[in-house]
């Protein structure tokens, strides 16, 4: 247990903080740039869900800005890079939260360092490899079948009763949809880099539920009588969190509350334990 001199003064404490971001951020630096570096092999592996949602056959992506096509590429790297070089960036964040805390409160922070970064690159695999895949398909799917031009007897009855003659207006060149989907390759980075950071930090919520039953914060008994409320906080967050529409917030809320609900099991286990110590 610390004594008075050893304890951080306020000074210090900011000053450790400073020292902590500094080495975080040059963590992500290095990560983006061996991101630029190999851009290649990351522009394959990023567009991998839209070619896996199109069976092979991904739509061409435009740029609508001279610099755009250059400025997405470094989003990318930093997005990529903060996500290969989060395990340090966890462990310099539980670095800065030990610095003030006694030395068996350090060896418990000690403990969520490895969990935190494994859940938080579960949270990245999961959202890249399943829920990307699911949800751009769905948009795809959306925009072919609501969009599509009308049945051919329709066309036929709107040409014959309305265009006094000539083709109807509404007679498609083509069968294929009013409405083709092409993304901007800006938009398209933004949705599945940052829904993977996103994801990632989601997959921390077990962690939080044990960290506040260890800490006594709130009780396993507490967690468990408000789950409907916690279920609709969820919800909520990912609501706000995800873009607007109900299949990628149902795809991050439910397993994060199945994440919580691991959590409480956990949770309960190990205060048994330390009960019957």
């Amino acid at each position: 247990m610390p004594v008075d001199d050893t304890r951080m003064t306020i000074g210090e404490h900011i000053d450790e903080l400073r020292r902590c971001l500094i080495r975080a951020l040059a963590g992500v630096a290095v990560g983006m740039i061996v991101c630029f570096i190999f851009r290649g092999y990351l522009w394959a592996i990023i567009s991998w869900p839209l070619s896996v949602a199109t069976m092979g056959n991904p739509p061409p992506m435009q740029t609508l800005a001279p610099s755009e096509g250059f400025a997405t590429l470094l989003k990318l790297c930093m997005i990529v890079g903060a996500i290969l070089s989060s395990p340090y960036g966890l462990y310099q964040m539980w670095t800065f939260i030990g610095a003030g805390l006694y030395e068996n409160e350090r060896r418990a922070i000690k403990s969520y360092l490895l969990p935190s970064m494994l859940l938080f690159l579960l949270g990245v695999v999961f959202f890249f490899c399943v829920v990307a895949p699911i949800v751009l398909g769905f948009f795809l799917d959306f925009t072919r079948g609501n969009y599509a031009p009308p049945p051919g007897w329709m066309v036929d009855w709107l040409g014959e009763h309305f265009g006094r003659g000539a083709p109807a207006a509404t007679q498609p060149t083509t069968r294929a949809a009013y409405v083709q989907s092409q993304f901007r390759v800006t938009d398209y980075v933004s949705f599945v880099a940052v829904l993977s950071l996103v994801f990632g930090a989601g997959f921390q919520t077990p962690l939080v539920v044990i960290f506040l039953v260890r800490t006594g914060l709130v009780p396993v008994a507490a967690m468990r009588r408000y789950r409907p409320h916690v279920f609709l906080v969820i919800l909520l967050v990912a609501a706000f969190i995800t873009p607007p529409d109900v299949l990628s917030q149902v795809a991050l809320g439910l397993p994060m509350y199945g994440l919580y609900e691991i959590g409480l099991i956990v949770a309960a286990r190990g205060k048994r334990k330390a009960d019957a110590r």
